[in-house]
């Protein structure tokens, strides 16, 4: 039988994380086939992050996934360092080497340059956000976008997206016509593990209070953190409530936006309830999600949000912004309020506050977990489906 050979490749990019846990969780759906269903793969993974293999070490005797970690030697490990952050035409020789030795037939992401080997491929576009959010972006990094999203548009036949809402972007604002565009809702690995453990201890851990809403999202200025912090002084002043909000993700002090959350915690006098515990390991940041009233999402533009995903797989309630794209995400348990209202959000606080116990909901997180499973499985699919 004749396997269907994919490799997949992760261009780390320490500023965005969620690039590369978008290729882990299409590389992690694959373990949600049937046997009969893998038996006909075979997965590659192409990573210039050292450390990799640690994430995977259950997937070492799965019946699908091929590690390249016969590459990995000292030597070869700074090599590719050097090649992934410094020569791009070199990059791309090792890895037309490696599609090429293995006899690979789709790669993801990546453009058609060795179709005349009878390789196929995609690429992928994130989102759209400097169409519309220009004041975020100087007009260099405005021009420099637009010519890697038309790059990326003018080296492939099959462009893939997350959402129904980046379609009708990317054929509002790019010529498109002769391009195949492929929705691919992605879905979110949960490590069932971590369902075992007590989140509580994560919480004391940390020192935290006992009941808290969750932010996690890195502190970009779309992120909108800002208007969680005029929602808590809202509550403050107004309605004497006083709400504790946990944050996780990376904050410069030193960039213009992070020192704006700081001096705006320090005017509303928010230290004693805001908790900002950077960038924390993953299985933390699931654990006080976990441990949560509701995640809140108040962001001004996703492509397909990951936190929503994640905050599904266990079936916990999520207070986020009315995107359209958090519409199509078609959660349940989505509690939205009117973008850049902090009032309207204030309120979904406090009513979800009084509302709703600090978790975990064992018996949500059961079921939903089961829904997840079933939604990985799918993802899959219509991940092979893209390659054929």
């Amino acid at each position: 039988m004749k396997k269907n050979k994919i490799c997949l490749i992760m261009k780390n990019n320490s500023n965005w994380t969620g690039g590369s846990e978008y290729i882990k969780n299409i590389l992690l759906s694959f373990s949600f086939l049937e046997k009969n269903e893998r038996d006909k793969i075979e997965v590659y993974l192409i990573s210039f992050e050292s450390s990799l293999e640690n994430d995977y070490l259950f997937l070492k005797n799965s019946d699908y996934y091929y590690s390249l970690r016969d590459f990995r030697n000292s030597f070869i490990r700074r090599f590719l360092f050097f090649i992934n952050e410094k020569n791009k035409l070199i990059q791309f020789v090792y890895i037309a080497f490696i599609l090429y030795s293995k006899k690979v037939n789709f790669a993801y992401p990546f453009p058609d340059y060795l179709k005349w080997i009878g390789l196929k491929s995609a690429l992928w576009i994130p989102d759209f956000q400097h169409h519309y959010l220009r004041d975020f972006f100087s007009k260099d990094d405005i021009k420099k976008r637009n010519k890697k999203f038309r790059k990326i548009i003018d080296s492939t036949s099959k462009i893939v997206l997350s959402s129904e809402d980046s379609k009708r972007d990317l054929i509002k604002f790019y010529d498109i016509n002769n391009k195949k565009i492929y929705v691919l809702n992605f879905r979110t690995n949960l490590n069932k593990d971590w369902l075992l453990e007590n989140p509580i201890e994560i919480s004391n851990k940390y020192n935290l209070p006992d009941k808290f809403f969750l932010v996690s999202n890195q502190f970009w200025k779309h992120k909108n953190h800002l208007l969680v912090l005029d929602a808590l002084n809202y509550l403050n002043i107004k309605k004497n409530i006083n709400i504790n909000i946990i944050m996780t993700g990376r904050l410069n002090k030193e960039k213009e936006f992070s020192k704006k959350i700081i001096d705006k915690i320090k005017e509303y006098k928010l230290k004693n309830q805001l908790f900002i515990l950077g960038l924390i390991p993953k299985k933390d940041q699931f654990l006080l999600m976990r441990r949560s009233i509701a995640v809140i999402q108040p962001s001004l533009f996703e492509g397909w949000s990951t936190i929503l995903e994640e905050t599904r797989s266990i079936g916990k309630n999520i207070i986020l912004s009315d995107l359209e794209v958090h519409k199509e995400q078609n959660y349940r348990n989505s509690i939205f309020f009117i973008k850049n209202s902090y009032l309207d959000l204030a309120d979904k606080i406090e009513q979800t506050f009084y509302k709703i116990e600090c978790g975990p909901n064992l018996l949500d997180e059961k079921k939903f977990s089961e829904e997840n499973s079933s939604l990985m499985k799918n993802f899959a699919k219509r991940f092979i489906s893209l390659t054929n």
